[in-house]
């Protein structure tokens, strides 16, 4: 086994593994690495192959949370269809040198993801925090549309932040993923002091206002009935902003962070 002298001169150091938190690519992520410590000191080195170790940590504890294929499920996966690197690398129409990158430490895209997927189970990835739909501004506005033609109320008014609003979105998007396995609109919703709100809604809101309802996906029969249930659930604003803000489900995330449509399911009030 290989060892380590400490560069300050007080001797041999001891090979140990260690938690260490970090931020990557904008996501806190904890991994486990092998390191040289010296016990006198405290002092930590590492050796290349250590280096390529915890890159590969921090690349799959980024993926893992992201909802990606790790470096050792794209090889497994790989592997139980009988697939070598280059014959995937033929039928999805990439490089080998990207997949080799994949396998290896180097973290896909979100898109690449989907596409490995696809290849190698047969389904995309779940979007967690957007209800498997990417978001229309238009069909925001045209379910608001609907939520007021069912409410008898204004609920896209002037200067407004959509206080409320967005709780109504919320239940509708959280209601249709949990009976239909895909939300309304592609929203993503965030904790905020005053309930689930649209995420960077002050970019989005005049946008919403402004886009043409009638350019959106029609709505099906059985997305017009979720949105009846929300309304008759809550008849009014006050009812609705009440009701969001004892869902443990925003209460239990973190000011600022994403509701995740996965804890649909959880949802009390409707």
């Amino acid at each position: 086994m290989k060892t380590l002298s400490c560069p300050r001169g007080h001797g041999p150091m001891e090979l140990k593994t260690v938690k260490k938190e970090m931020v990557f690519k904008g996501v806190d992520i904890v991994v486990e690495a092998d390191v040289y410590l010296c016990p006198e000191c405290g002092l930590e080195a590492g050796t290349p192959q250590s280096a390529g170790a915890l890159q590969l940590a921090i690349a799959d504890a980024y993926r893992a949370k992201q909802g990606f294929l790790t470096s050792n499920e794209i090889k497994e996966f790989r592997k139980s269809r009988h697939l070598t690197q280059h014959q995937l690398a033929e039928i999805m129409n990439i490089g080998i040198a990207s997949l080799k990158r994949w396998e290896t430490g180097t973290v896909q895209s979100a898109s690449m993801d989907n596409a490995l997927r696809l290849h190698l189970q047969g389904m995309p990835q779940t979007n967690n925090f957007s209800g498997n739909r990417e978001i229309s501004l238009p069909r925001i506005k045209l379910v608001a549309r609907h939520l007021e033609s069912l409410s008898g109320r204004k609920l896209l008014k002037k200067g407004d932040k959509f206080l409320f609003l967005a709780k109504y979105l919320w239940y509708a998007d959280f209601v249709c993923f949990r009976q239909l396995g895909l939300g309304l609109t592609g929203a993503s919703y965030a904790a905020i002091t005053y309930g689930p709100q649209l995420n960077n809604y002050r970019d989005l809101i005049d946008l919403i206002k402004e886009a043409d309802e009638n350019k959106a996906e029609p709505l099906s029969g059985e997305e017009l009935r979720i949105l009846k249930q929300v309304v008759e659930r809550f008849p009014e604003e006050q009812i609705v902003y009440e009701a969001a803000h004892r869902e443990k489900i925003w209460r239990e995330t973190e000011t600022g962070a994403l509701i995740s449509y996965t804890r649909a399911d959880e949802l009390t009030e409707i």
